[in-house]
């Protein structure tokens, strides 16, 4: 048990045990650190060693997201019921082994239509592992601090710069194992095994908040079966217009992470870039995000949180859509700190505000609906940036082009929800 001191929603400052701070730091940097290592494996695995289209890539790379679209919900939910701690456990435990099976794909059948049917299969369970993992990082955070600015803050920082050191030891290993008999795939997805390794070590050690109790006893089948009054509360937090905008939003930000992730790699390889340089460049952006997210606290002395929410979302797509204009390392940079500084405080305004909405026992709940609407972004968002790319004669130019619009205007009404609806305004207020 960590010896928090009790606070109530209005708390912004709460103290934590050393222990309960760093494995939520901890647990945050590994869980969200594994996502790009994936996004950038996958994709090159899947075009230079397998010979995929875009649209091929694009399924496989939105099929992580799919189970997670459907039982996000769920997963909150029983994080709530039985344990953040005890669940995470498990999912890191059984991501180790999936992690390894994905270079054994090419060795069980030749065929590409086959491949792609396996390499989705791994994509669907390892995603839903990885997303109840960092449902459950973000719910420990949120029962601890309550939604404090400072720790949302820091969690922010420390989950972007996380994604800072990752695709670069991805492209590393991915180069070194195209040197040496290995091959890439073993050693990529040997680092991935490892992470999940140490997050399973971060997890173990986690302590579990005084405020919340959870059963000692086993967990039943019926426990980790889904339930319809999940999902009907769930919904029913959506209807509160202050949560839809939450919700809404993490779903615009997220796309536009996901159109990164998943085809700055290819963008990259195609004008010649190794490996290690794609992965640096891809981990700046979440450099930048890690040290914008910092100023969470003062930023809303000078503006609204929903505004500011709204601008870095448009800031980000702007990012995304002017990597196209380069292929020079001075412009993707410029590109790259663009949309990093977007997703960073953004994304930390994003978990400020929905801790803000709602109660602390349905903290996993909320986050579940606000990661369910994340899922369902990144099953669409993919493909149909590959399907434009394809569209456009394998230009990946497309992708990024047609996604930013469509984000914009996602902001845009966004925009027009908090001119219009009183609750936003006054849940949000910068005071």
């Amino acid at each position: 048990m960590t010896n928090t001191t009790p606070t109530d929603n209005d708390s912004d400052t709460p103290e934590l045990t050393f222990k309960a701070e760093f494995t939520s730091y901890s647990t945050a940097f590994i869980s969200i650190g594994i996502l790009p290592m994936i996004q950038l494996i996958v994709p090159l695995w899947c075009l230079i060693s397998l010979g995929m289209s875009a649209t091929m890539i694009g399924i496989a790379a939105g099929a992580r997201s799919a189970l997670a679209a459907i039982f996000s919900i769920h997963s909150g939910a029983v994080l709530d019921r039985l344990g953040v701690r005890r669940v995470m456990i498990w999912c890191t435990g059984i991501s180790v082994a999936l992690s390894l099976l994905y270079p054994l794909v090419p060795w069980l059948s030749s065929v590409l239509a086959i491949q792609l049917v396996l390499i989705i299969i791994l994509q669907l369970l390892t995603g839903f592992l990885h997303t109840i993992g960092w449902i459950g990082a973000q719910t420990q955070i949120g029962q601890l601090t309550r939604g404090s600015p400072k720790h949302m803050g820091r969690f922010t920082a420390v989950s972007n710069v996380a994604n800072f050191f990752t695709p670069p030891l991805a492209g590393w290993a991915w180069d070194v194992g195209q040197a040496t008999p290995i091959g890439g795939a073993w050693a990529g997805f040997g680092i991935i095994a490892v992470c999940n390794i140490a997050l399973w070590i971060s997890v173990a050690l986690m302590p579990v908040p005084q405020t919340i109790t959870t059963p000692k006893e086993r967990p039943r089948l019926r426990d980790l079966w889904p339930r319809l009054i999940d999902y009907q509360e769930a919904f029913r937090l959506f209807l509160i217009p202050s949560v839809a905008f939450v919700v809404m939003a993490s779903l615009f930000m997220n796309g536009l992470i996901q159109v990164r992730m998943n085809f700055m790699s290819i963008y990259m390889e195609s004008i010649g870039y190794e490996g290690r340089v794609i992965g640096l460049i891809t981990g700046t952006a979440f450099l930048i995000a890690g040290i914008t997210a910092l100023p969470t606290e003062q930023a809303r002395k000078y503006l609204a949180p929903h505004w500011i929410v709204i601008v870095m979302i448009l800031l980000s797509a702007i990012g995304n859509a002017i990597v196209p204009i380069f292929e020079g390392l001075p412009g993707l940079t410029l590109s790259t700190v663009l949309f990093g500084a977007g997703v960073g405080l953004g994304m930390a305004y994003i978990l400020m505000l929905l801790s803000k909405s709602v109660p602390v026992r349905q903290f996993g709940l909320s986050v579940g609906l606000r990661t369910t609407g994340n899922r369902v972004g990144a099953t669409i968002v993919p493909p149909l940036a590959g399907f434009a790319i394809d569209l456009a004669g394998g230009d990946i130019g497309a992708g990024f082009y047609v996604m930013s619009i469509l984000f914009t205007l996602g902001a845009a009404g966004l925009g027009y929800m908090a001119i219009r609806s009183d609750n936003v305004r006054e849940s949000f207020s910068k005071k």
